[in-house]
């Protein structure tokens, strides 16, 4: 019988060259016209923005009185008589115009200072806690301040404008990716739970006693009389059997903390506007605002301890949405921000609040697209199965049906921090995000405005950080708009 040789006809059709869902993105990724010019203006940006203290060749708060609105720096590169020569710099002085007496920036090129690059120079600290004094650009004459190096000139302070655009890229950068990180956390979490749960009644209201009558009505109800103790008859112990039941003891826990944590935080306002009003009113007023809230803190009160109210999940979570989204974005970015304002708090502080305020306002649109696709993903075959198997209500979220909504939320965070980045960048320009010291574009561009438009003639280097905004919102648009024709899976080409 005569052997039989392999051959490669019975591989024919069964998808060697088949590739996956995600290779057939990143494919489909690389044949977009601008992803990869997009992807490398923002890579650069984030790592010129990384090695600010190398790149800058001075600190981001350093400043010179005497040299406010200095142009940019003329480097040389070829001597007087038209040879080519390492780069250098002349000396900048500083002389008023006789006849408009306005100030004027000159160069004195009797010493010619010579540009080294990969030299020491002023100390810093890279990534907060590495000293070092390496910078990529400077020499000797720079920080003995015999010569200056000013590539994009000195704002209203006599700082160095290339420098600390690129100190601002770290918050006008980061900012947008860390408001789009706690926005998605906010948005999965809600619009997962609304979406899993909607169409089943949550208490939101426990009463820890039996209300007086309700035990009346079930004076003669013998069932009723076994839970007729102390605590065993009200909401509160009801809520504890079907936990332990339906073996949800964390879930009824975390929600019975937050349900006290509402109602202490509620009664403790009325309680404080209580006193502020008795404090200032008298005759009729006073009566009238005491009946007011202490009509307020005796239903609270009630509730508390007697109250039974539940809500369908999906309808409370979703109606919050729709309050915060019936709030004009900008307007209340301003009136947070403008509060924030009063207090003089360090740019740390500063920054995180402005991070949280973004994030709040951005999540409600989030949650309602992905409970869009919960509900749909949560009636699929594989997530009815994982029920089937036994497997919890947070396994099948967050292991079978979030997972669904990955390309949809890859699409939607690239599309989402260039948001953020403008919205950072307005209340800066606004006064009402971050302050100096410190630095952003928004913060910077603001400077070009102390003019009107004399700046655009007479200081138009000022205008940078506008060009970084433009181009970075601009390379993230592209970006997205690639994710999205990528992981579009009925895209095949």
């Amino acid at each position: 019988m005569p052997d039989v040789q392999p051959t490669n006809d019975l591989r024919e059709g069964l998808g060697e060259q088949s590739q996956s869902y995600w290779q057939k993105a990143w494919i489909r990724f690389r044949r977009h016209p601008f992803s990869r010019w997009a992807g490398g203006v923002l890579l650069l940006l984030y790592v010129l923005a990384l090695f600010a203290d190398f790149v800058g060749p001075y600190p981001e708060a350093k400043s010179f009185r005497k040299l406010q609105f200095v142009p940019p720096t003329a480097v040389h590169f070829k001597t007087e008589d038209g040879r080519w020569t390492r780069p250098y710099v002349c000396k900048v002085e500083r002389t008023r115009n006789p006849r408009t007496f306005k100030l004027e920036f000159n160069e004195n090129c009797e010493k010619k200072y010579t540009v080294h690059f990969f030299v020491h120079g002023y100390p810093y600290k890279f990534l907060g806690f590495i000293p070092m004094d390496l910078h990529l650009m400077g020499g000797p004459w720079l920080t003995e301040e015999e010569a200056y190096l000013f590539l994009w000139g000195t704002d209203d302070f006599g700082r160095d404008l290339f420098s600390r655009i690129w100190f601002g890229a770290r918050i006008s950068l980061t900012i947008g990716i860390l408001a789009s990180i706690i926005a998605l956390i906010l948005g999965i979490t809600f619009g997962s739970i609304s979406g899993f749960y909607a169409g089943q009644a949550v208490h939101i209201v426990r009463g820890v006693f039996r209300p007086p009558q309700k035990r009346a009505e079930e004076a003669g109800d013998p069932q009723a009389q076994l839970h007729n103790g102390f605590f065993s008859g009200g909401a509160l112990a009801e809520g504890w059997r079907e936990a332990r039941r339906d073996r949800r003891l964390p879930a009824f826990l975390l929600g019975l903390v937050l349900q006290y944590a509402f109602w202490f935080a509620a009664m403790t306002v009325v309680w404080t506007t209580m006193q502020g009003f008795l404090s200032i009113t008298q005759g009729v007023e006073r009566y009238l605002a005491f009946a007011v809230f202490g009509g307020l803190l005796a239903a609270m009160a009630w509730m508390v301890l007697f109250g039974r109210l539940a809500v369908d999940v999906d309808d409370l979570i979703m109606r919050t949405t729709e309050i915060l989204a019936a709030i004009p974005g900008l307007f209340l970015l301003i009136i947070l921000s403008g509060m924030l304002a009063q207090y003089d708090l360090p740019s740390s502080t500063r920054f995180l609040l402005v991070l949280a305020i973004l994030a709040f306002v951005g999540w409600g649109g989030l949650a309602r697209n992905i409970r869009g696709f919960v509900l749909q993903l949560r009636e699929m075959e594989y997530a009815q199965a994982a029920r089937a198997l036994g497997a919890g209500d947070a396994r099948i979220l967050f292991r079978h049906i979030v997972p669904g909504t990955l390309g949809y939320l890859i699409v939607v965070v690239s599309l989402a921090i260039p948001g953020y980045i403008l919205a950072e960048s307005g209340l800066s320009f606004l006064g009402l995000g971050i302050q100096d010291p410190s630095s952003s574009w928004g913060l910077l561009l603001s400077k070009a405005q102390q003019g009107g438009m004399v700046a655009l003639k007479s200081r138009p280097w000022l205008f940078l950080p506008g060009f970084f905004i433009f181009v970075s919102i601009l390379a993230y648009n592209y970006l997205g708009d690639a994710l999205r024709d990528a992981l579009d899976p009925r895209a095949e080409h």
